[in-house]
């Protein structure tokens, strides 16, 4: 492997949407890289390449705090675009004529979720459509949890390292944090938010994960590629999803689901290089001596790249993979994505990322009765009925998933709450999503 500079930056998953509607100025990032996760000067011990002046890493968006009313006005005049941490348009002017209020009913909406409901269309004026698949959970009744994120505890890191000599060095400020390398290479670093970074090989396997995610993710919709897995000689790709889940559920007590996956191999490794080489970043970094290659790929690099959601209950914990992103009208950020990142070859893990996946949920009291996917979603009727629309959306898609909040009092605490996800689609083929609590009917966006 050949390597000019000091430093890979890898920056894939980047998208910076500004929209200025008049009445504020929104700035959305999404950084879905390799995730350094500790934040310190020193680059040498803990292997980081922070941009001091992106403070929004931190956070998965944040806006200023307006009223309701005023943050959806605001919102839906902007370029035809429902605002989320995924996507988005350039703007255009809004149009001027108000929403009917007559609503025609396309296909009769049925029941609650108790009697089956799995489809609900209604067109409720000539811009404002719903036509949404309902998820249904098996259960009616679940719990908020009081969330304790962790540090992986170092007395596991054999699980890593294996016999190999791994050289701990302890953050100096931040309790908790940690890092480890040997001599060959390995690496891993971990904090007290429930993340962690293991690789085998450092630069390599973050060059590796570079690659398929500039080939396969689509930063603009926050969505892998759909691709066939073929079954690598060591493992086929239905045991390799499998021996996933395991890993991770030893690793870090959680249940998970695959979202992604992909086969590598030396040919395919060779071509996503070639593609990368295309790449106007590529050349600029080339021109600057820090461009990166690898000479040597070889019948080694069988690997199953794979992405995972957690779950909690049976429902899926918030990952920002394949769904909307989160939007706020108040004035907060936090980190809510949730999800693991491995690399699987014929020895086991050679590389993985937790992003949030050590921590403990203890119910904060009886599990609840949910209200139902109706209910919901007449929530979010209500916001947009009376808002100004200058192109016709869609209510596409209506589910339940846990996220993770702030416990909006108590600073640095945090809880796992069960909320309707219901998306909306524009023409222009961006989403967003209003995220309704399923306990107490309130919207995220306003902090409920």
């Amino acid at each position: 492997m050949t390597k000019k500079g000091q430093k890979m930056s890898f920056h894939a998953r980047k998208v910076e949407i500004m929209a200025n509607t008049g009445i504020m100025e929104i700035v959305i990032e999404r950084h879905r890289e390799a995730d350094p996760l500790i934040f310190t000067g020193d680059e040498a011990i803990w292997g980081i390449d922070l941009d001091t002046t992106n403070l929004m890493e931190k956070g998965d968006i944040m806006k200023k705090s307006v009223s309701k009313k005023m943050f959806a006005l605001s919102v839906l005049m902007s370029a035809g675009i429902l605002l989320t941490g995924c996507s988005g348009t350039e703007a255009e002017p809004p149009e001027s004529t108000p929403m009917g209020s007559s609503t025609e009913t396309m296909q009769g909406s049925v029941g609650g979720a108790e009697s089956g409901t799995n489809h609900i269309s209604e067109k409720l004026s000539d811009i404002l459509v719903i036509d949404a698949e309902v998820v249904l959970p098996k259960e009616q009744v679940y719990s908020v949890y009081a969330l304790t994120k962790q540090a992986f505890p170092r007395e596991d890191l054999d699980a890593f390292f294996g016999a190999s000599e791994a050289v701990v060095t302890v953050h100096p400020e931040w309790v908790g944090a940690y890092s480890a390398k040997t001599a060959e290479g390995g690496y891993f670093s971990t904090d007290p938010y429930g993340n962690f970074t293991y690789a085998k090989d450092e630069e390599r396997d973050d060059y590796i994960v570079y690659l398929v995610e500039s080939a396969y993710y689509n930063a603009g919709s926050c969505s892998f590629q759909k691709e066939e897995i073929p079954d690598l000689s060591f493992l086929n790709a239905e045991n390799a999803i499998q021996m996933g889940k395991e890993r991770i559920k030893e690793l870090t007590g959680q249940d998970s689901e695959v979202l992604a996956a992909y086969a590598l191999n030396r040919e395919i490794l060779t071509e996503l290089e070639e593609e990368y080489r295309q790449t106007q970043k590529y050349q600029e970094d080339a021109q600057r001596g820090k461009e990166t290659a690898v000479d040597d790929w070889s019948d080694a690099d069988e690997i199953y790249y794979m992405e995972y959601e957690l779950t909690k209950d049976g429902l899926p914990i918030y990952s920002g993979i394949n769904e909307p992103g989160i939007s706020m009208a108040v004035e907060t950020f936090w980190t809510a994505e949730t999800r693991i990142t491995m690399l699987l070859d014929k020895d086991g893990i050679r590389h993985i990322v937790s992003r949030g996946g050590i921590f403990d949920a203890s119910p904060e009291a009886e599990a609840q009765t949910i209200i139902s996917a109706e209910a919901a979603l007449e929530a979010v009727k209500e916001i947009y009925m009376n808002t100004i629309l200058n192109s016709q959306v869609t209510i596409s898609r209506i589910w339940l998933e846990y996220v993770v909040v702030p416990d909006w009092e108590e600073k640095e605490q945090y809880k796992l709450v069960p909320y309707w996800c219901v998306q909306i689609d524009s023409p222009s083929g961006n989403s967003s999503a209003e995220r309704i609590n399923a306990i107490t009917g309130g919207n995220l966006s306003y902090g409920e």
